[in-house]
């Protein structure tokens, strides 16, 4: 009788054993056909939600301008019957360029005019539709990893350029820049003041900045003329967003500018500058009312 009980034990520890190794068994190849992640797929993922594509709301004319984050892709749109520009910050200047396809595509190096910086622009055409590669330009300053895209039809992005909030932010904080002239008057040439006349001027010698109130849309800010012996001519500048609200960034100085915004009857605001800047204002002062 104890030797039937030992042996009905032992078919027990048999079984239960077997079983225990099935199973394992099982859960190991469950383990073994679940998705697991490649370098390939991290790589895939990680350039899709780099990648900064053009958006409407990026356009200034035909410029698309581009919020500069380090290690951000930025697409271009280009056509084999156009050249496209990249247009890099005043001042700044060109290390190298690589391109992955110099075959089929033409890359290259050239300078704008401006009143105070040289401007360095590239230059890029495909030889045909449906290409893609990428062009990486390295500067004193940064490196933009540009990818473009070739296309048929007559579609393109005649410029690409970029905003810069870390640099911007560095006029708030840098020691560098506690002497800015803010010595400006703004006012109403007639009517009422509009929501959109600046609430600020000032500028660092070599550019000028007009700040508009944060609740100013950049939909409805008006452009900007400098006033010359030859008249009202129209300028470039970029539109930035500060967390005080949007503002243009002038690659120049002026001594009289006007904001015009209306076709018959204009609305026109004035700014004018105090040749002789004054010592020692600090940054958070504001303009002349």
């Amino acid at each position: 009788m104890r030797l039937l009980q030992l042996l009905f034990m032992m078919i027990a520890l048999v079984t239960a054993v077997a079983t225990a190794h099935a199973e394992g068994h099982t859960r190991s190849a469950h383990h073994t056909d679940a998705h697991v992640e490649t370098p390939l797929d991290a790589l895939v993922d990680a350039n899709a939600a780099a990648r900064q594509r053009p958006t409407r709301a990026g356009f200034r004319e035909a410029r698309h301008i581009y919020i500069y984050q380090p290690g951000a892709i930025y697409e271009l749109y280009a056509n084999p019957n156009y050249v496209s520009t990249i247009l890099l910050e005043p001042g700044e200047t060109i290390s190298s360029i690589a391109a992955g396809d110099t075959s089929r595509w033409m890359v290259t190096e050239a300078e704008s005019e401006t009143d105070t910086d040289g401007r360095s622009i590239v230059l890029v055409k495909p030889q045909s539709s449906n290409l893609r590669t990428n062009i990486v330009i390295i500067t004193d300053r940064r490196t933009y990893l540009v990818e473009v895209i070739s296309q048929a039809g007559s579609a393109y992005m005649a410029q690409a350029a970029w905003s810069y909030p870390q640099t911007e932010n560095t006029i708030a904080t840098n020691p560098l820049f506690a002497e800015l002239n803010f010595d400006y008057r703004v006012w109403t040439t007639r009517g009422a003041r509009p929501v959109w006349s600046p609430v600020r001027v000032f500028d660092d010698a070599r550019r000028t900045w007009v700040e508009f109130a944060s609740n100013v849309a950049g939909s409805d800010l008006p452009p900007l003329f400098v006033i010359t012996a030859d008249g009202a001519e129209l300028v470039n500048y970029r539109v930035q967003n500060s967390t005080s609200g949007p503002r243009y960034m002038i690659d120049r100085i002026f001594d009289v500018a006007e904001l015009r915004l209306g076709a018959r009857a204009q609305t026109i605001v004035r700014i004018e500058r105090n040749r002789r800047p004054p010592v020692g204002r600090s940054i958070g002062q504001g303009p002349r009312s």
